[in-house]
């Protein structure tokens, strides 16, 4: 059964061009690494998912979050999916976009509030040049009905799948 943790040290990169040593190389590039790290990958569709686990953590079933959301983007039927968590806990958001079977982001963002995950979730929508209005976003943390009420203000539509007790 695999295990799921709150990580932004992740990357994703084409299946095509993807080694083992190309994604330690772009994990290394990308984040300042502090201790002993186990590497290891996930593959999605075109893309490998290459992510860096504290050696303290690390383990065979152990996977960044993103992994599992990028499992639940699959099940929306939306031709534009979008999927979301922000975790306060964790200080992070999550966001994956989907157009048809195309995958246009996966990422993790330093977010302080809810309000803060919002703008990140819009401004990336915005920069691949999409319509909320045509989007259906699925959340996948615990939020409020006034939350709930403003997400929905935006977006065709809003299904909710908190999967908040999955993170270890």
């Amino acid at each position: 059964m695999k295990k799921y943790i709150t990580s932004g040290t992740f990357t994703l990169i084409p299946h095509e061009i993807y080694t083992r040593e190309r994604g330690i190389e772009a994990l290394e590039g990308q984040f300042a690494l502090q201790g002993e790290h186990v590497f290891n990958e996930y593959g999605y569709k075109d893309a490998v998912v290459a992510f860096a686990l504290g050696k303290d953590i690390a383990g065979e079933d152990v996977y960044p979050f993103i992994v599992r959301l990028l499992e639940e983007a699959e099940g929306l039927e939306a031709f534009n999916k979008v999927v979301f968590h922000y975790s306060g806990a964790g200080n992070v958001a999550h966001i994956i976009i989907c157009t048809g079977e195309e995958l246009k982001l996966a990422n993790s963002f330093k977010a302080d509030s809810f309000e803060s995950a919002l703008y990140f979730l819009f401004l990336s929508i915005q920069q691949l040049h999409m319509n909320p209005r045509q989007c259906t976003v699925r959340v996948c943390s615990g939020i409020n009905e006034e939350q709930e009420a403003t997400i929905a203000k935006f977006f065709n539509g809003v299904e909710k799948n908190n999967l908040d007790n999955l993170i270890q």
